[in-house]
């Protein structure tokens, strides 16, 4: 079984048009951009009906696609003198009114600047984590008193991820931070953390020695389990340092895990006198 655990995010709310609700403001870890119309907060950028205008109170999405050229709705324009937005104003009472049509030669609304925590949860949900491939060696039935060796056969680097809008630049940085491997024996996780969280993988040449990344000691044999395994995890914790220029603004670090099962026989030496 494989299971993903993703950090806890709480983007700011976002306002939806008909609604009049109020939308949280930009913190370190995201959120949305906040404006203002009649003192009440408004969400700059709504997902559905596009980028708001403090001075009316209407937000303005590009129509998609755009009219045939005949339509009335160009008012006897030519497609290369601008376009058809949607416009959604908001009424004295806090709702708002169907989009509605309208020419603009320029943009009516310019977006409002890269909101810097809202950009890095982007990047950072776009990303594709591998599940864990446990490596153990020796292969087959470990046994108790002989050094096991943990690796992650699929550890791989994931390259930083940048973008950028205007003057603001945002970069996340991708580390797998350590992995936890729940052995099922009864003892304490065996985490294997820092530059070679992954581990190191085992090969004929270092005989009996120990891993040195990441391994463990049986002290006790699994015949007494349930179908004669241990069964745990093997998870991988994954950080994303975020780092952004052009913009003062501090963005925490994104976290992701995942889990994927593990089952070890381990057997116990049997001395004949």
């Amino acid at each position: 079984m494989n299971v993903i655990c993703t950090g806890v995010h709480t983007p700011g709310s976002t306002p939806s048009p008909g609604g009049g609700g109020t939308g949280g403001g930009g913190g370190g870890g995201g959120g949305d951009q906040v404006c203002q119309w009649n003192g009440v907060p408004m969400a700059c950028h709504d997902p559905v009906y596009g980028w708001f205008s403090s001075s009316n109170g209407c937000y303005y999405r590009t129509t998609s696609p755009q009219p045939a050229a005949d339509d009335p709705v160009w008012g006897g324009h030519k497609p290369s003198e601008g376009a058809i937005y949607d416009v959604t104003c908001a009424y004295s009472d806090g709702t708002f009114g169907a989009p509605q049509p309208a020419f603009f030669a320029q943009a009516p609304a310019a977006p409002p600047p890269m909101n810097p925590g809202t950009k890095a949860q982007e990047i950072w949900d776009a990303l594709t984590f591998p599940f864990p491939a446990p490596g153990v060696a020796p292969e087959g039935t470990p046994v108790v008193g002989v050094p096991v060796w943990f690796w992650l056969k699929n550890a791989t680097t994931l390259n930083p991820v940048t973008v950028t809008e205007g003057a603001i630049s945002v970069t996340v940085t991708p580390k797998l931070e350590s992995v936890e491997w729940d052995l099922g024996d009864g003892g304490p996780a065996v985490v294997c953390a820092g530059p070679n969280a992954g581990g190191t993988p085992y090969e004929a040449k270092y005989g009996a020695a120990k891993s040195p990344t990441c391994g463990h000691v049986f002290t006790a044999g699994s015949g007494g389990r349930q179908g004669g395994t241990f069964t745990g995890t093997v998870t991988t914790r994954w950080r994303g340092y975020v780092t952004v220029t052009g913009s003062n603004q501090k963005v925490d670090p994104k976290d992701m895990s995942l889990s994927t099962d593990l089952k070890l026989r381990v057997g116990e030496v049997q001395v004949l006198n």
